[in-house]
């Protein structure tokens, strides 16, 4: 029997989850949200004490609490690395062209063009590149990357 893998994306929940975790967050401050959110720390704290549910605020508050969330989670994942992370994407980006061109040079325009779909699907998504880049730099000991192995994609 083959086994079902949830989709990678559930790991993460919804904009709803996401929002909710954010206010869960208390490292997270009210001033955070506010800002990169774009709604007043008044909310932002009416949300958090329940005054107000954020089960009945509109999608684009969610959709902005979500956002919030997303940067949180990529200042707190990539930190001080932010030049790695930039070369890691940029490798990845050259490496699926080539795999793109050598299946294209084999004359298999199809899967050249689910290698080239699956670039665009993942260079779109912060959060998947930012599991990619955290599977590609753990070095498997002390969780610290090894970033002499980045190979800088331009030279």
């Amino acid at each position: 029997m083959v086994e079902f893998n949830y989709s990678w994306r559930d790991e993460y929940g919804s904009d709803m989850d996401k929002a909710k975790a954010l206010l869960a967050d208390e490292s997270v401050t009210g001033i955070f949200i506010s800002n990169v959110a774009g709604i007043s720390r008044q909310s932002v704290s009416n949300y958090r004490t329940g005054k107000t549910s954020i089960e009945t605020a509109n999608w684009i508050t969610v959709t902005m609490m979500a956002r919030a969330y997303e940067a949180d989670y990529i200042q707190k994942k990539i930190g001080d690395k932010q030049n790695d992370f930039v070369l890691f994407i940029k490798k990845l980006g050259k490496e699926t062209d080539k795999w793109a061109d050598s299946l294209e040079n084999k004359g298999d325009e199809d899967m050249c063009a689910v290698v080239d779909r699956l670039n665009e699907m993942t260079s779109s998504d912060i959060l998947q590149l930012i599991d990619l880049y955290t599977e590609y730099t753990d070095d498997g000991d002390d969780g610290v990357p090894d970033m002499d192995e980045i190979d800088d994609p331009l030279s």
